[in-house]
């Protein structure tokens, strides 16, 4: 295979049975009571529920899904699951069958599904709920686009980039017609769809809609100045990512201003925009200061964020690919492994970070000839490849299974997802954000992750 070239992750059993069947007989009674039990709990709850006024059935069916979302953090799944059903049946009983309040239940459920690695499931039930908002409301009602970003989250969880664009899109038009241009949900769909066309290399649909989201958050004094940094930075990567350096660097140097001015040198802000401006000076042949910038990144990273994080393997890596380029190996070798010890305690082994590490050693070990050594890091490279192929299992949450990212990690209060401090769709004001110690305990509460910065 081609290489892709350096890239920037017996006794007697008769009287045995016999000791077991009363045990037996006993547990199935017990399971037939259990239920037995389950099923007249509910009709209590249907019988009550019609004796309720409308404000107090809301509320008997928000604590219902409360209590399936806690039971999914909590990390009791089928509970979760068989709870949040039950809300269904109540939602459909008090309101009716096309009810939005019923699709709003389905989302829930929906949720935790999605939560669960169960992403067949979860399609299913969005797409009853997308349908009944649509009948019920119009396709254009702010809650149908709800359906759809719920939709295109989780096709892009699948990497079904195709299905996520017009979904997206959708959305967008949807909400820029019933709340305006400037309004922060607004910015976060702009966004979100600007990092999808980026991620698939579409830079020129992805350009006009950063800079949209620039020219407003620049005009709006409440803006977060961090996300006027992540805007800079990924309108700056797009530009790079073109070979358009001139128009990328005074981006990168604002995004510096505003993180030193905003937290001062030492924080993970500063450090991310340090690294892409290392980034262009590399592509125009400016080591030395691309190196002192990546030192610089690094040492703030190690401080910030500990030694065994992702973000510091990922300046190990860059400066590794410096090194490969001036053609100083060993130096760039002492940083790749470095770099993989790290990845290899925090990353799955199919995750991209990975894949791209071991593919640089593979490249950097042929380059000198050092067969026996490029193929190792190549079968490991092509394990990493099969494992990021497997399709998700659906009997254990696919949380339980992955630890892409280490740190802590940050929603809004008007979102399901959550992102690492400087993603681009995490734009709300800080009194809006959620602040988690880790991605475990997002998804334990309810939350999913964002799909552009991948925590």
């Amino acid at each position: 295979m081609r290489d892709l070239g350096i890239q920037e992750f017996p006794p007697d059993t008769n009287s045995i049975i016999s000791m077991i069947k009363p045990i037996t007989i006993f547990g199935n009674h017990a399971i037939l009571l259990v239920i037995h039990t389950t099923k007249v709990a509910l009709l209590i709850t249907l019988v009550v529920l019609f004796t309720l006024p409308a404000y107090a059935r809301e509320d008997l069916l928000t604590d219902m899904e409360t209590k399936a979302l806690v039971l999914n953090k909590q990390g009791q799944y089928s509970e979760a699951v068989n709870t949040a059903k039950e809300s269904l049946k109540v939602a459909e009983e008090a309101f009716g069958s096309d009810h939005p309040r019923l699709a709003k239940s389905m989302s829930i459920l929906g949720l935790i599904y999605f939560s669960q690695g169960k992403y067949s499931d979860a399609e299913s039930i969005y797409m009853q709920a997308l349908k009944i908002d649509e009948k019920a409301l119009g396709k254009d009602h702010p809650d149908v686009a709800t359906d759809l970003d719920n939709l295109a989250l989780l096709y892009q969880a699948q990497g079904k980039h195709t299905e996520c664009i017009p979904l997206y899109k959708r959305v967008l038009e949807i909400r820029e017609k019933a709340f305006g241009l400037n309004k922060l949900i607004v910015t976060t769909s702009r966004n979100r769809l600007g990092s999808l066309y980026y991620s698939q290399g579409m830079y020129e649909e992805a350009i006009p809609l950063f800079k949209r989201t620039l020219e407003i958050q620049e005009k709006t004094p409440e803006t977060e100045q961090d996300s006027v940094v992540a805007t800079l930075n990924i309108l700056a990567l797009t530009y790079h990512a073109q070979g358009k350096y001139t128009e990328a660097e005074p981006l990168l140097k604002t995004a510096l201003a505003i993180s030193e001015k905003t937290h001062g040198q030492f924080h993970p802000e500063y450090a991310t925009s340090l690294n892409n401006l290392a980034g262009i000076y590399k592509a125009l042949g400016k080591y030395a200061r691309s190196l002192q910038l990546y030192k610089q990144a690094l040492v703030i990273r190690e401080r910030t964020l500990g030694p065994d994080h992702s973000d510091v393997a990922a300046s190990l890596s860059n400066m590794a690919a410096l090194y490969f380029s001036q053609g100083r190996y060993d130096e760039a070798e002492r940083l790749y492994k470095r770099a993989l010890v790290i990845n290899e305690k925090v990353l799955k082994p199919g995750h991209p970070d990975m894949a791209t590490l071991l593919n640089n050693l593979v490249v950097l070990y042929n380059t000198q000839g050092k067969h026996s050594e490029a193929k190792h890091y190549h079968e490991r490279l092509m394990s990493a490849w099969d494992s990021a192929l497997k399709p998700e299992s659906n009997s254990l949450p696919a949380t339980q299974a992955e630890k892409p990212y280490s740190g802590r990690v940050y929603a809004s209060k008007h979102s399901r997802s959550f992102h690492r401090r400087n993603c681009v769709d995490l734009t709300d004001k800080s009194e809006d954000i959620i602040e988690f110690l880790s991605r475990e305990h997002a998804i334990q509460d309810g939350a999913t992750p964002c799909q552009t910065c991948n925590p």
